[in-house]
């Protein structure tokens, strides 16, 4: 995905600035939409620090409730880059991480697989204690064991689970109150958290200051 800025269209620029602009050499014009990209790059930045959007709200938080930050990665490879002097791109260098930035930027769903799953968090040991997220979900969905005493059945615990259930068991069980069977292909849904982008006022506010300053060292 790419943030793409052309000064000339959609009124980014004032007529007297798009005269200025284009009265340039381009290698000066190549230097202000640089510096424009570097500030966008900043603000884009900032954004996934502050885990906020570009219209300020608060970014969607972690589908598995977590409170790591995301896209804290996306920002370190945003490069500008300008196009026969007259348009800016703000990418990433990567086409992979370009996807997945653009992915998390408009939402959409990911497809993930059970090889994928497992070179990004290794093969999970069947045989090792159930995970107490296991034990949660198990006991979100009504998982019940033997009363100790008397009759009937109850209510599982965190503990009795991870202490009595694999996680290739646990796992089995889950799919069954899910009444889901096991896929070696799945869709995960991803919201939406646009960190790139601005408004056209802003950008013009800015290329104007940038084109102003760069004009008065003209010569």
């Amino acid at each position: 995905m790419s943030l793409v800025i052309t000064p000339n269209k959609q009124q980014a620029l004032s007529v007297k600035h798009q005269l200025i602009l284009q009265s340039l050499p381009a290698n000066k014009r190549t230097r202000i939409l640089k510096t424009l990209g570097r500030y966008e790059r900043a603000l884009a930045r900032k954004r996934i620090r502050t885990q906020t959007t570009v219209d300020g709200t608060h970014m969607a938080s972690r589908a598995d409730g977590k409170k790591a930050k995301m896209l804290k990665r996306m920002g370190r490879t945003l490069e500008p880059y300008v196009k026969n002097a007259n348009r800016l791109e703000l990418k990433h260098k990567a086409g992979l991480t370009g996807r997945i930035a653009a992915l998390h930027q408009d939402g959409g769903t990911e497809s993930m697989s059970a090889s994928r799953m497992a070179r990004i968090h290794g093969k999970p040991d069947y045989k090792a204690a159930a995970t107490r997220s296991q034990a949660k979900a198990l006991i979100a969905l009504g998982y019940k064991t033997k009363k100790t005493k008397g009759k009937g059945y109850r209510r599982a615990t965190i503990s009795e689970i991870t202490e009595n259930l694999s996680q290739g068991k646990a796992g089995v069980i889950l799919s069954v109150l899910r009444d889901k069977p096991n896929k070696n292909r799945w869709p995960i849904p991803v919201k939406a958290r646009p960190f790139l982008g601005d408004t056209t006022p802003n950008v013009q506010r800015e290329l104007v200051k940038i084109i102003d300053h760069i004009n008065s060292k003209r010569g």
